[in-house]
């Protein structure tokens, strides 16, 4: 990675955390002696199970550079999800901040991780290449893993750089570093950039694993550290929001936030910039090194996930964004998805002017008993573009109108307050698409009674099988005259 990094002193800082900070030198000094110790122990393939630390960004880049394979494991994973991911990759170690029943290297690998190691019959196969496996989110329980070069996930980080002209940021890491945007968006760029990059623990965060538990301490965090960028979810988005239309005023060292992992209506994106929230959506995919396009302050169509990066090329083909330039590897154990020269990315799209219009996934799409089609996520876009909730999900596949789930985030409010706010939505939606019964919920949906996915998309049919009888009786008492 060195030979990327132009834009750097040695003794500027390249990394903070609680735990003290890390300049360049000392950066490339621990990532030196930890490839030397790869190299004297053979290793080939790794893994990291553990919290954002300067440590995991030190493994991270000592792989590149004794080119071993790197697995990060989310720490949401199951232990199912856990064990086929180790069986899948066969790593030699896996560092982590956890006690795991393996045994421990106990030989000095100048890092404050513990380095458990696993005895390996054979290696895995990879496509050749392969630099990162790294395991999407997921809607199901069988997370793929997804083979990336290092070329796939820099050629990325430099057109961010460009794309975005933020020169020597202060990037302060809010996701967790498994998430591969925060990966290369996240760090990789901000190193190009000749930036500092803030890693802080869950807890200082206001996290617990990948949910959001204590957002005071997330708004405070982010005052302490003043950033310059931040990479955001949807639901981070609307806690700043909340935040601020609380008395939160947000530091104005900020200048770049990215929003993606769904669909985020443009009166969201409004609203969070009349809150002095520089906020601009993007769009990728994992199989794409992550970023695909990204509204920037000099490519800004508010109602698009933005202009295309400068290495990739697009067309939509029956409806479908497929993307080529910068492909995948393959999928880890599948041989036939292996090199391909293009992505189908399953999502509907349009571009005008090498810009990417994405209207919802090609699999959720509802056809209405009248045959219309709507796509779940626009409408859930404008229902959360009020502030007025947290979670929405549209249901009604085969039925004669829209029915939604809904969370809400209004203390003690009752169905006529909510209906009112619904009725006004409606206003502003055909009447095909329009919400006509709802389902209110006392709590929020949770990622782990698994409705969610680990960047808090809907799992939708598990929704639906967790609400069908409330589903049910709102169509069952609902009109459509």
């Amino acid at each position: 990675m060195r030979e990327l990094l132009y834009n750097f002193k040695e003794n500027d800082i390249a990394i903070e955390s609680s735990a003290g900070s890390l300049s360049y030198e000392a950066l490339f000094d621990k990532v030196n002696k930890l490839s030397v110790w790869f190299k004297e122990r053979q290793i080939t393939s790794v893994c990291i199970y553990a919290q954002n630390s300067i440590d995991w960004i030190v493994v991270d880049l000592a792989c590149q550079q004794s080119e071993v394979v790197f697995t990060p494991i989310p720490l949401f994973f199951t232990d199912e999800q856990f064990n086929n991911l180790v069986a899948s990759v066969k790593p030699n170690v896996i560092f982590s901040d956890n006690i795991l029943p393996f045994e421990s290297d106990d030989a000095s690998h100048n890092l404050t991780l513990i380095a458990y190691k696993i005895a390996q019959n054979d290696m895995a196969e990879f496509p050749i290449g392969t630099a990162k496996v790294t395991y999407t989110s997921g809607s199901t329980g069988q997370p793929k893993g997804v083979c990336l070069s290092k070329d796939n996930q820099y050629n990325v980080a430099i057109s961010l750089v460009e794309r975005i002209g933020l020169m020597k940021p202060r990037h302060l890491c809010l996701l967790p570093l498994p998430t591969l945007l925060e990966n290369i968006a996240g760090i990789y760029s901000p190193f190009i950039a000749g930036g500092t990059v803030i890693v802080l623990s869950d807890n200082e965060r206001g996290f617990q694993g990948s949910r959001l538990i204590n957002p005071q301490q997330l708004l405070a965090c982010i005052s302490e550290q003043q950033p310059n960028s931040l990479i955001l979810v949807p639901e981070l988005l609307h806690v700043l929001i909340l935040g601020v239309e609380q008395g939160w005023t947000p530091p104005k060292s900020l200048k770049f936030i990215a929003v993606g992992g769904s669909k985020v209506s443009n009166k969201l994106i409004v609203k969070a910039r009349e809150c002095l929230l520089p906020v601009f959506q993007g769009y990728g995919l994992s199989e794409c090194g992550s970023v695909v396009s990204l509204c920037t302050p000099l490519h800004d169509k508010i109602n698009s996930a933005g202009s295309l990066l400068p290495h990739l090329k697009a067309n939509v083909k029956n409806g479908e964004l497929v993307v080529t330039g910068n492909t995948f590897l393959g999928y880890l154990e599948d041989k036939n998805s292996w090199y391909p020269t293009s992505v189908q990315t399953g999502d509907i799209a349009s571009i005008k002017e090498n810009t990417i219009f994405i209207n919802g996934r090609i699999k959720n799409i509802l056809i209405n008993s009248f045959g219309r089609n709507i796509s779940p996520e626009w409408v859930e876009s404008e229902i959360l573009s009020t502030g007025y909730f947290q979670q929405a999900v549209v249901f009604g596949d085969g039925k004669p109108f829209c029915t939604a789930i809904i969370y809400s985030n209004i203390a003690n409010s009752t169905h006529a307050l909510l209906q009112n706010i619904i009725d006004q939505i409606n206003d502003s939606l055909p009447d095909y698409a329009q919400i006509r019964a709802f389902v209110s919920l006392e709590k929020p949906l949770a990622f782990e009674k698994g409705l969610l996915t680990s960047n808090g998309r809907p799992k939708r049919a598990e929704i639906f099988t967790e609400f069908k009888s409330q589903i049910e009786n709102a169509y069952l008492n609902t009109s459509i005259a």
